[in-house]
């Protein structure tokens, strides 16, 4: 089919968009920049630009067959100032509104509406109650701004709404501001940690919407969470342990109301919610229980040369719209390196030791970070063309750095993949780079978004 897709760039709508695609759906993207989304999105897709503000350009959606909306400003990324308050509203409400009438006006017959939302509809089990998709509305701005969302209804279709959990995925999202705290050793519990969390793995998430999008008796409200909530202390705990560390102090009630205000009480109120319609619909989870994604996620941030040694982790994904056999060529000739490097860094190959790289190959590099000069010194651990190599650090300024870059056909070119765990020198006490090391390497990856397909452009005759 041939569906549109609003939040296309955000952590679900990547993956979903991947899996739309691997099952042969023709999927348009919806972006406030068009230019940025052709470049990040990691899947073979056409991008209409649009802000979700004004009117949606009713004459792009001929021969749509139906819409995940997706689309939608983070509920927890500020205080809730009157205007973030605004903000979340038109993000959410206004551009519903508006994709709506657009394809009234246009007068296309859809097959379905999947319409995103979330848990928050319920509000706060003040009375330790569990929600299912049969619970009353709850009283506060996120229930009122949730039940606004799903309120809109001027097309007529199979329609869907996903109330959905905390998704947890190693790829970030809301496990990232978790995790990171925790590998620091500063991060705890908030407040008491008795306040129960629904949850759900990424890969259920967008299995079910996939799910929701090829089965026509999927219809009306679920609830996307695992089977069971489980509170916010245990939730840190069995995380910290299958990490391996300990967690930090319990973050004080009236510190998180300070610093977050009203938008504070997303992270003390007790949410425990069910879905009894998901098994309804003929759908079976992978990750049923929070112990088993904690289970999965948790193997991410591993060192992989040596146990009970948890790691950073930074991922970067980019599609490149041609086959693998011309893609994998390219990054196997060290002088390309340099190539793909940002200027500012002085990245500089010294030596190779064989003529072609293959595994054990050692490289050795002088760059400069910050004005800092260093000597770095990689392997070739894994050399499997032209899917997947990994080089080390054998000597540099990082007490590991393992990067692993892996390439996937996929529906009209490569899926490449690039995943780095890394940890700092001096243990603890080098904590206080890590922001920087994040700022830096993201930097450092999209320059290479921004480049490279135009230097694989220069480097083949390609018909794209």
């Amino acid at each position: 089919m041939k569906i549109l897709l609003t939040g296309a760039t955000g952590l679900i709508g990547k993956e979903l968009g991947k899996a739309l695609v691997a099952q042969g759906h023709q999927v348009i993207s919806v972006s406030r920049s068009a230019s940025k989304a052709r470049k990040n999105l990691p899947f073979q897709t056409e991008v209409l630009e649009w802000n979700g503000k004004g009117e949606f350009p009713s004459e792009t959606l001929t021969g749509i067959d139906g819409v995940i909306h997706l689309m939608g400003e983070s509920i927890a990324e500020s205080r809730w100032t009157e205007e973030v308050k605004n903000k979340l509203i038109q993000s959410r409400v206004d551009s519903t509104q508006s994709l709506m009438s657009a394809f009234k006006k246009n007068g296309t017959s859809i097959k379905f509406w999947i319409q995103g939302s979330a848990i928050g509809f319920y509000g706060d089990s003040k009375n330790g109650e569990v929600f299912d998709e049969t619970s009353a509305k709850g009283e506060g701005f996120l229930p009122d701004l949730c039940e606004s969302w799903e309120n809109i209804s001027e097309i007529s279709c199979r329609k869907v709404i996903l109330r959905t959990g905390v998704v947890i995925s190693h790829q970030g999202g809301a496990l990232a501001k978790m995790i990171n705290p925790l590998l620091a050793g500063v991060g705890g519990v908030i407040g008491s940690g008795q306040q129960r969390m629904s949850v759900i793995h990424l890969t259920d998430m967008v299995s079910f919407i996939v799910h929701a999008v090829e089965h026509e008796q999927v219809n009306g409200v679920y609830n996307l969470v695992c089977e069971d909530p489980v509170t916010q202390k245990d939730f840190i705990e069995t995380l910290s342990n299958k990490l391996g560390i300990s967690s930090g102090l319990s973050v004080p009630v009236f510190a998180i109301k300070l610093a977050l205000g009203e938008m504070g009480s997303l992270l003390l109120q007790d949410q425990a919610v069910i879905s009894k319609r998901m098994n309804e619909a003929g759908f079976q989870l992978s990750y049923p229980s929070c112990e088993k994604i904690l289970n999965e996620v948790a193997l991410w941030f591993q060192n992989p040369l040596e146990s009970n040694s948890p790691a950073h982790i930074l991922y970067s994904e980019q599609f490149l719209p041609m086959p693998v056999e011309k893609v994998f060529p390219f990054f196997s000739e060290a002088k390309n390196l340099e190539k793909i490097t940002p200027e500012w860094l002085n990245f500089h190959i010294q030596s190779v030791s064989t003529p072609a790289i293959e595994k054990n190959t050692k490289i050795e590099y002088q760059l400069k970070l910050h004005g800092i000069p260093f000597k770095w010194v990689t392997d070739i651990a894994v050399w499997e063309p032209p899917m997947r190599f990994v080089d080390n650090q054998l000597s540099g300024p990082y007490h590991l750095w393992y990067h692993e870059h892996s390439f996937e056909m996929v529906p009209g070119g490569t899926l490449m993949k690039d995943w780095v765990r890394f940890q700092l020198p001096l243990g603890k006490a080098g904590m206080v780079g890590l922001p920087k090391v994040y700022s830096d390497v993201k930097v450092i990856f999209a320059y290479r978004t921004d480049i490279i397909e135009e230097l694989l452009s220069k480097y083949y005759t390609i018909d794209v």
